[in-house]
């Protein structure tokens, strides 16, 4: 077992690569959905938002949680590694062929032959994206951060390029297909250069149940979950059609995308760090504070200002024609919020071997999000959008509760850590409302506005953390982290010569 400071080192040193492979990530990310909407229409994006919950809902099925079983497990051995490989490839060619098999399905639901096409194509994507998935799952339980940022950096600038390209010749909703195609291809190969390991034809499955067992509760979480997060697309586009669909997705991935794109390689770090230290409570308790303040501060402040400015935002950056996404964005936004700090709760689950309850937690929070899908397509996609935020919020002191049962971590830090980011928040909404009703605002830039949001959100943030101990201990410690990603000639703040 690694010594609590080599732990620390490579979870300070996975901390900053994984920031700066985040920081190009949202931007490729960000930078992608702005090019590509303004050559595509909504339709096209209609098309691919038909076809992403039954893709969702079949790559849930295709990893099994294997790739959280092999980085919490104690051990871990090359035949579990061979078995599980080919358990992964086994998935795969079944979930692309009921892709194939479902295509005509699809294509008669929404009653857009388009669909279906895109249906049956995805498969190959699916098949491809098995091949990856246990070398990533070894490169994370080994903590190799800068390997698997590397490989973000990599995947996220080629992507970009690649689907802009295929915008511009193919004009045309397949141009999103075959971005996602290549993604699939990249990664693939990246992870294959960056961890040696070959698997071997034959395998063992003795001593993998444990493995299996563990995915498989987990899966039942991810399956759940997983109709709470797209069941919302088939509803609107069953009810409303593919402009509506292509309106509400495109505001998903505008809001809600960004912070998966900040949560999941955080889990990426703090899974294994918390995994190998959950026989000390204390520490455990630290880490896990630490990282949910720096979470907080850094994506709590910028949604904030997303949502008071979301009638300029929008058409700013997807254009005109888009502006329609207004209402969706505004109230997504506020569901980002509400979801920053529970989407960090599954940390605690998987790292404890909990994941039968979480399982559980996942059931009941999916109904209710389900029901609030159906309660508010009655208004439209921004009355899904509505609805989904009052469930979110409603069921945020249950999940407090049921998370943070039996671990170190008390319920009362669930709610302070995000006091100081909603009362920034809360500060620069007062100044941008008083901004709004002078006179000379009426001819204040876009671009200006969205600037005085962001600065007065962050910089009430910083001003309400810094008035408590955990926060200026929190502040300091991403100082530290920062300093991290600089050359150490650049440290201590002076420069070293060489």
């Amino acid at each position: 077992m690694a010594k609590p400071d080599e732990i620390g080192r490579k979870a300070t040193r996975g901390m900053a690569s994984t920031a700066m492979a985040q920081i190009v990530k949202v931007l490729t990310t960000m930078a992608t959905t702005i090019v590509v909407a303004r050559i595509l229409s909504p339709s096209d994006y209609g098309v691919a938002a038909m076809v992403a919950p039954l893709m969702g809902l079949i790559m849930t099925f295709q990893n099994l949680g294997f790739t959280q079983a092999v980085v919490q497990a104690r051990e871990l051995d090359s035949e579990h590694s061979n078995a599980l490989f080919w358990l992964s490839i086994a998935i795969s060619v079944v979930a692309a062929l009921v892709m194939v098999a479902l295509a005509p399905v699809v294509g008669s639901f929404y009653g857009d032959a388009r669909a279906g096409y895109v249906t049956a194509a995805t498969g190959l994507t699916i098949l491809v994206t098995g091949f990856k998935l246990q070398h990533q799952a070894l490169l994370n339980r080994e903590m190799r951060f800068h390997a698997l940022s590397v490989n973000d950096i990599v995947v996220a600038i080629a992507t970009f390029v690649l689907t802009a390209l295929a915008a511009l010749i193919l004009k045309s909703y397949w141009a999103i297909w075959l971005g996602t195609l290549l993604n699939a291809v990249v990664s693939t190969a990246m992870m294959w250069r960056a961890y040696p390991w070959r698997p071997r034809l034959g395998a063992s499955f003795e001593g993998v149940r444990k493995l299996v067992v563990f995915g498989a509760n987990l899966t039942g979480f991810n399956l759940v979950n997983f109709f709470a997060r797209n069941l919302d697309n088939v509803i609107i586009a069953k009810a409303e059609g593919a402009d509506a669909v292509g309106l509400y997705d495109r505001s998903y991935k505008l809001m809600l995308f960004p912070l998966q794109n900040i949560n999941q390689p955080l889990s990426r770090v703090m899974l294994p760090v918390l995994s190998r230290v959950r026989d000390e409570p204390a520490r455990y308790r630290r880490v896990y504070e630490l990282a949910l303040r720096a979470l907080a501060l850094v994506s709590m402040p910028g949604i904030l200002a997303a949502a008071m400015c979301s009638e300029q935002l929008v058409p700013f950056l997807l254009g005109e024609r888009w502006a329609a996404a207004s209402p969706i964005f505004f109230w997504l936004s506020l569901t980002a919020i509400v979801q920053c700090v529970p989407n960090t709760t599954g940390w605690l689950y998987i790292s404890s071997g909990n994941t039968r309850n979480m399982m559980y937690w996942g059931m009941f929070s999916s109904t209710i999000s389900i029901i609030s899908f159906f309660i508010g397509v009655h208004w439209g996609a921004a009355g899904v959008a509505c609805a989904y935020f009052i469930g979110q919020l409603v069921t945020l002191p249950l999940l407090y509760h049921y998370a943070t049962k039996g671990t170190p971590v008390s319920q009362r830090f669930m709610y302070l850590v995000q006091l100081p980011s909603l009362v920034g928040g809360l500060f620069a909404w007062g100044i941008v409302s008083m901004v709004r009703q002078m006179p000379a605002a009426s001819g204040l830039p876009t671009v200006g506005l969205l600037t005085l949001a962001v600065a007065a959100s962050y910089a009430g943030a910083v001003a309400a953390q810094a008035c408590t101990p955990g926060g200026r201990r929190a502040m300091a410690e991403m100082l530290r982290l920062a300093a991290n990603l600089l050359p150490d000639r650049f440290r201590r703040g002076k420069l070293q010569p060489r």
